[in-house]
């Protein structure tokens, strides 16, 4: 190659430097606006209204867990369940059944039983969450045991098992 060659090739990584650092340049961005959270002069007033407390807030979180002692006991009976984690809210009911090792080739069809096995044997107003995510079922664990420890109240409950229906991919 040519001295030429080498003048161009160095003149486009230089200009390619150029052009990579000016695009990861924060010079021509404005900071991000933030809300006060002080009293507005106009008025007294707060600008952020304060956190909505849950309606769960009074809930005893042991009371609560008689519709999860029965789903659980019920799906424990299903063949393909060697344990279950379950707690429930109100009537809304969140429950992981763990399932034997063949039945996990086909969790669609053992979910869509799960949820018909729960809705013949409780009331039938109840909110079913069934999910056989291992993650959700971890959680369901420690949640599970912080109840018998006492260590949760009811808004604290509400509040965790809004996080482990994230955890939960399937639902009705």
């Amino acid at each position: 190659m040519s001295n030429r060659h080498y003048q161009m090739l160095a003149f486009c990584l230089f200009l390619t430097m150029v052009l990579l650092s000016a695009c990861g340049s924060a010079a021509g961005e404005e900071p991000p606006k933030r809300e006060p959270d002080m009293i507005s002069h106009h008025s007294r007033e707060s600008v952020n209204p304060p956190p909505e407390t849950s309606m769960y807030e009074n809930a005893d979180a042991q009371e609560e867990q008689s519709l999860a002692q029965q789903a659980k006991a019920s799906t424990e009976e299903m063949a393909q369940v060697t344990d279950a984690q379950a707690v429930s809210l109100d009537n809304h009911l969140y429950i992981v059944p763990e399932v034997t090792h063949g039945t996990r080739w086909n969790l669609e069809a053992f979910r869509e039983e799960g949820r018909e096995h729960l809705k013949d044997t409780l009331p039938g107003d109840t909110v079913i969450h069934l999910s056989t995510d291992q993650k959700a079922k971890m959680e369901l664990k420690q949640l599970t045991e912080d109840i018998q420890n006492d260590t949760v109240s009811g808004e604290e409950l509400d509040r965790r098992l809004e996080s482990i229906q994230e955890f939960m991919k399937t639902d009705v």
